[in-house]
């Protein structure tokens, strides 16, 4: 009996294992690509500090909106700021924008639709470019992406 349980559960652990070990996903716009499955989210951050969350299907090509919510917090050093979306160009554009600085948390929240239970992203903001894949850190692409890494203060 425990055989046959175990037998089950390597599936599951392989998967496991392998979204452990995947190399991210580049964003077609520069971002960083949240979702492991289509349709992808990429969290970009414009030039003027608001952020933008653009779908994609598994082509990494642009879907219309379908309903989807997001909403995110950024955990700043300065304090907690709330960023609120709206639907502009296809996209979801945040109406705030993110603070001041870099080297914190932003927590991304994304709903299928107003009434499906939400799923939590963190995106460890760092606005700086990597020197290997020419994006900004918190895009990054690198072998050694997602891991904690000396920035410059």
């Amino acid at each position: 009996m425990k055989t046959t349980q175990m037998l089950r559960l390597l599936p599951v652990l392989a998967l496991a294992v392998s979204a452990v070990f995947a190399k991210p996903i580049p964003g077609p716009k520069g971002g960083k690509i949240l979702t492991t499955d289509a349709p992808h989210a990429e969290f970009f951050v414009e030039q003027d500090r608001t952020v933008t969350v653009t779908f994609y299907d598994q082509a990494l090509k642009p879907v219309a909106l379908s309903g989807q919510v997001v909403t995110a917090t950024a955990e700043a050093k300065s304090g907690k700021v709330k960023l609120e979306f709206a639907e502009k160009n296809g996209a979801l554009v945040s109406k705030q924008k993110l603070p001041d600085g870099h080297d914190y948390t932003v927590v991304v929240q994304i709903r299928a639709a107003t009434a499906a239970k939400p799923t939590n992203y963190r995106v460890l903001f760092h606005d700086e470019i990597c020197k290997e894949c020419k994006r900004a850190e918190y895009a990054c692409v690198c072998d050694d992406a997602g891991k904690e890494q000396e920035h410059k203060k």
